[in-house]
């Protein structure tokens, strides 16, 4: 039995009383939603209010608010902070990765002297990454403004962005490590410097193959 279109908004509805603001999981939970009440209704045979309830009821554990990452006061739908949650773990697992590599790599070297120059040309790499990545991330600022569409993905980006000065002053500073401890120290944070370039640009195409993909469903 499928749903009409007012059964359908009255679910939508419902997600954003339940804190579900972004588009991209909305658009998710309301096929999913919509599928288990029809589902409901046809094996139950029950209206739509009696199924709505019993589905809903059975979604609510997602909808709880939990304390966002690194917030006091900032709460999200657990199914939210899932996603967020996920995204920063494949981060770090990528950082940690890409670190690694680096690492055992520098610590192959057999001298000082190619040491220094493996730092001297990973810091180059990241100077030029960083300003191809600032016009990236300033074209899908630019795109991403053209609607109002909502994501999760566009809500790391925008969090994101502003950090983009902060990485301006470690890839302007063409003053190399000399001593060991620092030339490793340097060699293992190059990661997490190329993952945020990566990751955040990563996250604002999302968002636009997202609103897209959205626009094209209306």
């Amino acid at each position: 039995m499928k749903l009409t279109t007012q059964q359908i908004a009255k679910i939508d509805e419902t997600l954003v009383y339940c804190g579900i603001i972004y588009d991209d999981i909305k658009l998710e939970l309301i096929d999913h939603i919509a599928s288990e009440v029809e589902v409901e209704m046809q094996t139950n045979q029950t209206t739509f209010s009696e199924a709505f309830n019993n589905v809903f009821d059975r979604w609510k554990i997602d909808f709880k608010r939990t304390r966002a990452f690194f917030s006091l006061n900032t709460f999200y739908p657990k199914i939210a902070r899932n996603k967020f949650s996920n995204q920063v773990k494949l981060e770090l697992i990528s950082i940690i990765a890409i670190s690694s590599l680096l690492f055992i790599s520098f610590q192959l070297l057999p001298n000082s002297a190619s040491r220094l120059n493996f730092v001297f040309w990973i810091k180059k790499m990241f100077f030029y990454s960083y300003f191809v990545a600032v016009i990236l991330m300033l074209a899908l600022k630019f795109l991403n403004k053209k609607t109002t569409i909502s994501s999760t993905y566009k809500h790391m980006f925008d969090a994101r962005f502003p950090a983009i000065i902060v990485w301006l002053s470690i890839a302007l500073n063409d003053i190399l490590p000399n001593d060991i401890t620092n030339q490793n120290l340097f060699v293992l944070t190059i990661g997490l410097f190329f993952m945020y370039l990566f990751s955040t640009i990563y996250l604002g195409f999302k968002h636009f193959q997202f609103q897209r993909k959205f626009l094209i469903r209306l």
